[in-house]
């Protein structure tokens, strides 16, 4: 058997220290790699999660209402014009129109311009921040608010959209003076009693939309006698008589008629002369 030298032992104890080398720094890059993949994996697997979390989350929406086209300021607001949309209800802004308040929107006046898909809000509308009846009137009309007999406004069946005619109760007749109102709000006549409280007079409040004309007519009615709301069957447009009923009428007897010799005496009768002067 050979005698190895020192030069050839160092040599391989030199090689064997760079294979063991080579081994630990591979067995390290395995665990550092199986580390990583296992981190990485379980890094995806909980923003998986989370996401899914958060998809799964039932959000409180809204049906916001947006243009289909850009309206320009003036225009009216109508139907045709509009598209529903839903988003989260934490992204509305507070003052935007909704699929439940849309009705009142329609018929308004816009006072800005408004880019197709941005949501409607009230400010845009020429009736303010936020929806007012007036802003549903019609030019030239006017909304009046009267009281008239709880009885004689159908025992609180009168709701709004219906239709009335006034009766004017003065001076032993029944006079029609108003046919065929729109009715759009009632209700009751409160006041606060000796006690403090608040208490429902029995007189109903009844809010119609009229001319500036009409709402004067009524207006005067009112200081002369009692009015009395008949309701109208929504399709009956045709017109009562608007003979007074009095109290010859509500007997059946025949009118008074003064005869022709009567008109004729009170037409030629004049004023008369005395001619000539006492004899002596």
């Amino acid at each position: 058997m050979d005698v190895i030298n020192a030069k050839e032992v160092a040599g391989l104890h030199k090689k064997q220290r760079i294979i063991n080398k080579n081994v630990i720094m591979l067995v390290i890059s395995l665990t550092v790699g199986v580390g990583g993949v296992y981190l990485t994996k379980d890094f995806i697997e909980k923003k998986i999660n989370y996401y899914r979390s958060q998809l799964e989350k039932t959000e409180k929406m809204v049906t916001l209402v947006v243009p289909n086209r850009n309206i320009p300021r003036g225009s009216i607001v109508s139907l045709r014009d509009f598209v529903k949309r839903d988003i989260p209800a934490k992204y509305a802004h507070k003052n935007a129109v909704t699929q439940a308040t849309f009705n009142t929107a329609v018929g308004q006046k816009v006072s800005f311009d408004i880019t197709e898909g941005r949501p409607l809000l009230w400010a845009h509308l020429e009736g303010g921040v936020y929806p007012t009846f007036s802003g549903k009137l019609e030019p030239g009309t006017r909304a009046l608010s009267f009281t008239v007999d709880k009885v004689n406004s159908i025992s609180g069946f009168l709701q709004p959209n219906d239709k009335i005619d006034l009766l004017l109760d003065y001076n032993d007749q029944v006079i029609p003076i108003i046919q065929n109102l729109h009715v759009v709000a009632t209700g009751n006549k409160t006041r606060i009693d000796k006690t403090g409280r608040q208490v429902a007079d029995p007189y109903s409040i009844i809010t119609v939309v009229v001319t500036p004309e009409i709402a004067e007519k009524i207006t005067l009615a009112r200081t002369l006698g009692k009015i009395t709301a008949l309701l109208r069957p929504p399709h009956d447009e045709k017109p009562i008589s608007d003979e007074p009923m009095t109290v010859a009428r509500l007997f059946n007897k025949p009118k008074p008629i003064k005869s022709v010799q009567k008109r004729l005496e009170k037409k030629e009768k004049g004023i008369e002369y005395i001619i000539g002067g006492s004899g002596s």
